[in-house]
């Protein structure tokens, strides 16, 4: 079984990749799963390795390919489409994959690392009490004093403008305020897209000053949870914002059944690394870049984050990364710029 795409892998891709966005759609819809399954199905400037029966998705950076997540395909059409890929590409970085993949990759005879790990929470029976959740309450309280409301609507719904201006200007708040990040963070995208749910605190004058966008995961045809995958808030705005948007996001999901809700990737946090042959380097630069006061803050502030996230309570799960070829340092460098960092 060969998984070459109908056209040259190294040719430029439009639209997301020559594999035609129903198929990309019908391949989310029962094997996307995973938190980053959106993000590998539609994330602009990725390219697609594979077919209609399932795809790697992954950047160039280089000679090295940095492929995204889990294969958007068959478990059992794994291992085919990863030889594949390696014959085809030689260097190869695998980032944020699950316990499966990475037991896939170290067979392979790749070095696998600890990435850090993932959160998410059962919605059945969440609640917003106890001290660990009282910046829920306290935000929704403080909002309703000024007046300010949480709606879902189509981003079409709004000027454009004021989304634009929403977005900037959290960004310019950010450690990495140049660009926006791509690759491990999916890009932003101020218009309707297809399954994502978007959510907006609006004042009383009915103008948005903060906002939350959610992308969906699927298995066998059915929804089965969401990823929070982007809150942003204007600059002077309050900044429990994110806990009015997630809290009301979490009540609408409650009433529909939805079984869960993901936050995501916490970088570098509660690495163990005692399963798979590790690279040593790789694991030292993630403990420098957790532990190092100057990379949090003028690189990426991991360590706050991570207090965030389990702000929300919940489950945590290790998620890997993993290479094919030494040394390790120039292709952590390269997932710098991958990410849009620099």
């Amino acid at each position: 079984m060969t998984y070459l795409m109908r056209a040259p892998i190294d040719e430029g891709f439009a639209e997301g990749g020559v594999i035609a966005a129903s198929e990309r759609s019908a391949l989310l819809e029962n094997f996307g799963n995973f938190v980053l399954a959106y993000s590998v199905a539609y994330q602009p400037r990725l390219r697609r390795f594979g077919d209609a029966r399932g795809f790697i998705a992954y950047t160039m950076v280089g000679k090295t390919a940095y492929a995204l997540a889990d294969p958007l395909a068959p478990r059992d059409h794994w291992p085919a489409l990863l030889d594949s890929f390696v014959e085809k590409k030689r260097d190869v970085t695998f980032w944020q994959v699950s316990r499966p993949m990475a037991e896939l990759l170290a067979s392979r005879d790749f070095a696998v690392n600890a990435l850090g790990v993932e959160s998410f929470i059962d919605l059945a029976g969440y609640d917003f009490e106890g001290p660990q959740r009282r910046s829920f309450r306290t935000a929704a309280n403080r909002f309703a004093r000024l007046g300010c409301r949480v709606v879902e609507r189509p981003v079409s719904a709004f000027d454009p403008a004021e989304i634009e201006a929403i977005s900037v200007g959290w960004r310019r708040t950010r450690t990495t305020k140049r660009r926006e990040l791509a690759f491990l963070v999916r890009p932003v995208k101020l218009a309707d897209e297809e399954g994502v749910r978007k959510f907006f605190i609006v004042d009383e004058h009915d103008k948005p000053i903060a906002f939350a966008f959610f992308d969906p995961l699927y298995e066998n045809g059915r929804l089965v949870g969401y990823l929070s995958a982007t809150r942003r808030w204007l600059p002077d705005a309050d900044p429990l914002s994110a806990y009015f948007l997630v809290r009301r996001a979490i009540e609408a999901f409650q009433a529909e059944g939805v079984a869960r809700l993901y936050f995501g990737l916490m970088p570098f946090h509660r690495i163990e690394d005692k399963e798979f042959r590790k690279d040593w380097l790789t694991r030292r630069a993630f403990r420098f870049i957790y532990t190092n006061p100057l990379a949090q803050r003028f690189v990426y502030p991991t360590q706050s984050l991570a207090r965030h996230k389990e702000s929300y309570g919940g489950t945590q799960r290790e998620t890997w990364c993993a290479m094919n070829t030494a040394p390790s340092l120039p292709r952590l460098l390269k997932l710098v710029r991958a990410c849009g960092i620099v």
